[in-house]
């Protein structure tokens, strides 16, 4: 089984930044055309927190 290289997080932040800079629709087009299982997951996972912190400001009430 071939492993991919997993890109090296330079600064604790750079990760949330990259979350943060992506849009659902972004999330949403990844989690259409993900590879494997596991990546549909993952987006699928990425894309309910971004939704869910979107519900967040609109209703004002903290969920997570």
């Amino acid at each position: 089984m071939e492993q991919k290289k997993i890109p090296t997080v330079r600064r604790p932040g750079d990760l949330y930044l990259q979350f943060t800079r992506t849009s659902t629709k972004e999330l949403e087009l990844r989690l259409l055309h993900g590879a494997t299982r596991e990546e549909k997951i993952f987006y699928r996972k990425l894309l309910n927190l971004k939704l869910q912190l979107e519900q967040e400001k609109v209703i004002g009430e903290l969920l997570l």
